[in-house]
């Protein structure tokens, strides 16, 4: 029982634990992914898609919006990075207790919010919401599927023996991945386009996570490396071209998958980018803000919910149009990651306190 407790109220540590030492650029890769999920969102809740590029801030807006689609490629690529090497053992489906841990904490606690009673019926929803992975929690069902099948995918990509060997086998996955989910923009229901669609086998396309994280296991054992001001470059271009090309197939913004060229370019070249840079951050503060932030980022995207439910009806109905919204979207971006922050920190404290009574109890009922 005490060891089953230490497991749950460790879950700050969770990610963490998969590391035998610290990399300071992914947790700075985190620390940039949970931001470009709040950023995102913001997206999704002030009426951005939907809306006619020719709108100015709609169209420009656009390209820190794509910017920020590579927050969930990005995460994922951090998972291929961090566990390249793991391999199947009851401890390693022991440490997915705490990620299911969080999860059903986070779920309590919005779950509350969401019904402001406790009682039979806040239990239900709990349950509902628990199982059907509602809210923000659609990563949560995604990625312990694909927990459970890391080892599988580690063993199978190092059986080549080569790197030009793990690159055809991600082109592979490329070809059956992204490039079926990009040629899906393209159908306008004209019979040439629908044809287009389906020119590469799509049945494939949802299996984009697992491209997402060989990639980062790929990228983990990549010696060359680019000037900054290299890579920055062509970001900035490739934004454009995406953002220039989502025009021309559309009229009106729309929402894309994480699984298209250009969110899957532009990621890995993010990604690749802040691995490679030469970090140190000398003030202790922030230096532990990171920390905290990184090995947080689960409970600090799932609570996000909580603030974002509550605060953008009301933005939405004061200020109403997008346009009129944008201009505080820096604001609201900011406020809404550190009341997630903040709530989460809370959640920690709460839950030290109870671990302390756990032990105080357990070592009296051991003499």
């Amino acid at each position: 029982m005490e060891r089953w407790c230490e497991t749950i109220f460790s879950f700050g540590n969770t990610i963490r634990g998969f590391m035998k030492e610290r990399k300071l650029n992914i947790d700075i890769l985190k620390c940039i992914a949970i931001v470009f999920v709040v950023s995102v969102h913001f997206f999704l809740h002030t009426n951005y898609y939907g809306r006619s590029y020719t709108y100015k801030s709609i169209f420009l807006s656009s390209f820190i919006w794509m910017i920020f689609m590579t927050c969930v490629p990005i995460f994922i690529m951090t998972t291929g990075y961090l566990m390249k090497d793991k391999t199947y053992s009851k401890t390693y489906f022991i440490k997915l207790l705490p990620v299911i841990g969080i999860y059903c904490l986070a779920a309590s606690i919005y779950t509350f919010f969401d019904v402001r009673v406790i009682n039979i019926d806040y239990l239900g929803k709990l349950l509902v919401n628990i199982f059907s992975f509602s809210h923000y929690a659609w990563y949560v069902n995604m990625y312990i599927g694909l927990y459970l099948i890391i080892p599988f995918l580690n063993a199978g990509f190092k059986s080549f023996n080569n790197r030009r060997n793990q690159a055809i086998a991600l082109g592979v996955l490329v070809l059956l991945t992204v490039i079926p989910a990009t040629l899906s923009l393209f159908n306008n229901n004209k019979q040439i386009f629908m044809i287009l669609s389906h020119l590469i086998p799509d049945y494939w396309k949802g299996l984009w996570p697992i491209t997402y994280y060989l990639v980062g296991a790929f990228i983990a054992s990549f010696k060359k490396r680019s000037t900054i001001k290299e890579l920055f470059v062509v970001i900035l271009i490739l934004d454009v071209l995406s953002v220039l090309g989502l025009s021309a197939i559309s009229e009106s913004s729309f929402g894309i998958e994480y699984g298209v060229l250009p969110v899957f370019l532009l990621s890995s070249l993010i990604f690749y980018s802040v691995i490679q840079l030469r970090v140190d951050i000398k003030n202790e503060w922030l230096q532990k803000v990171v920390l905290f932030i990184s090995k947080n980022t689960l409970p600090i995207y799932l609570l996000s919910v909580i603030g974002d439910l509550y605060w953008y009806p009301k933005i939405v109905e004061k200020w109403g149009d997008f346009a009129s919204i944008l201009p505080k979207f820096p604001l609201i971006v900011f406020f809404l990651l550190c009341q997630s922050i903040l709530i989460t920190y809370l959640l920690l404290n709460v839950l030290k306190y109870i671990q302390t009574l756990f032990n105080n109890l357990t070592i009296k009922s051991s003499k």
